[in-house]
């Protein structure tokens, strides 16, 4: 048997054993609004972009700080489970968890793609409008979970044809763009400020 036949057996031997990877990335932006833009413009673009591309969505209108901080903020990524029985737990099964948090949004969305589910795969969005003395601050972060392998038979058939098709993830950039593209249409300036990956 030549080492080529030997390589592709044990390939597709890994390639049925049961894996789910979660990919995580963000990008922010920083808003400056023209004239006639007001903040429910901006974030009316926000939701209408995320309506369009996702499966579920779920808004919270909140209220700013006061007084607004003289600087952009950034979103934070906080342990809900910190400090209890349960987080304990999750980190001695080397697992963690961490959700994104603005404070002081006057938009917050959680938005989560579920149409290639039978297929393993998830996309979530998290985004929030932060208004500060010098403009918006815009902070998307995204999560992207695949599940591959012999977990059923699409999923199996999924993973067989990534490497031809790609995977549902090459969506993320094309949801973030018709969001920005969205907020450009109100009259706002938008600039990309961190993104990682980048």
């Amino acid at each position: 048997m030549t080492a080529y036949v030997v390589g592709v057996l044990l390939a597709g031997c890994a390639a049925t054993t049961p894996t789910r990877e979660t990919s995580v990335g963000y990008v922010i932006y920083d808003i400056q609004a023209g004239p006639q833009t007001s903040a429910a413009k901006i974030a009316e673009a926000i939701k209408l972009a995320l309506q369009k591309n996702t499966s579920r969505v779920q808004i919270t209108n909140g209220i700013p700080l006061s007084p607004l901080p003289e600087k952009a903020p950034r979103f934070q990524l906080v342990s809900p489970l910190k400090g209890s029985n349960l987080g304990a737990l999750a980190a001695a099964s080397g697992q963690s968890l961490q959700v994104p948090t603005c404070d002081g949004a006057t938009l917050t969305v959680n938005a989560r793609d579920s149409s290639m589910s039978r297929y393993g795969e998830a996309t979530t969005f998290f985004a929030c409008l932060m208004p500060y003395q010098g403009g918006y601050s815009l902070n998307i972060y995204t999560t992207f979970t695949k599940a591959s392998g012999a977990i059923n038979a699409a999923t199996l058939g999924a993973t067989i044809m990534r490497p031809f098709v790609g995977d549902s993830a090459q969506f993320i950039p094309r949801t973030i763009g018709q969001i920005v593209e969205g907020v450009q249409q109100t009259g706002a300036t938008v600039k990309l400020v961190e993104a990682y990956p980048s």
